[in-house]
């Protein structure tokens, strides 16, 4: 069988209120090291990726929740990053998608890791509301980014419509939960599934 080619970059189609996202994202650097390819962050709205594919977030089963935080506390660990159980979980992430959307619009993707990863951390390791403005003006101002234009942008159309279109791309690709790691058309969904995607990039380039 013929591989594929290798693909210029890898996507990580994510949402800050996802916390195998949180895990993922927190290895995109060391991940972009290994492969030789740039890690893409892809904001989308899980919550519509779970409404158009039939899915649901694993919180709504009591036993699974249980589970996927203790299992997040291990992972944590493994990776030594910051977690600790948010007191506002499941969080509603429209507002910070979309502002992540705004800042991939109006600065391009490379502006967008550092204040996701900036979000990710607030949520999953300060336990901040990041559905607020103010915080999400905070936590941008803190990475960088002009606070006060990155909440103006949330409601523009144009961010909507950003973030809709991702979102639907990711489905239309196959995505249905997060994270969603695209090597070209190759899905790995889950944080657990990096060492397989570094493997599948070795693959590609014969090595």
């Amino acid at each position: 069988m013929t591989m594929p080619a290798l693909p210029a970059e890898i996507e990580l189609f994510f949402d800050v209120g996802s916390s195998y996202s949180y895990l993922a994202a927190t290895q995109a650097e060391g991940l972009a090291a290994r492969t030789g390819l740039p890690v893409r962050f892809r904001p989308f709205l899980l919550g519509g990726v779970f409404k158009a594919t039939g899915n649901d977030m694993p919180a709504r089963i009591p036993a699974k929740a249980r589970w996927m935080m203790g299992d997040m506390a291990l992972w944590s660990q493994h990776y030594g990053v910051p977690f600790r159980v948010p007191s506002r979980f499941p969080m509603n992430t429209l507002r910070a998608q979309r502002a992540l959307a705004g800042v991939e619009r109006a600065h391009g993707p490379a502006a967008v890791p550092a204040f996701a990863l900036a979000l990710f951390r607030a949520y999953w390791a300060e336990d901040q509301d990041i559905s607020a403005d103010p915080v999400i003006a905070a936590v941008a101002a803190a990475a960088g980014l002009d606070g006060a234009a990155v909440v103006a942008a949330i409601d523009q159309p144009e961010t909507k419509d950003q973030l809709r279109a991702t979102t639907d791309e990711a489905v239309r690709r196959g995505a249905f939960g997060a994270p969603a790691l695209f090597v070209g058309d190759t899905l790995f969904w889950g944080n657990d599934r990096l060492p397989l995607l570094e493997a599948y990039v070795a693959r590609l380039r014969g090595s």
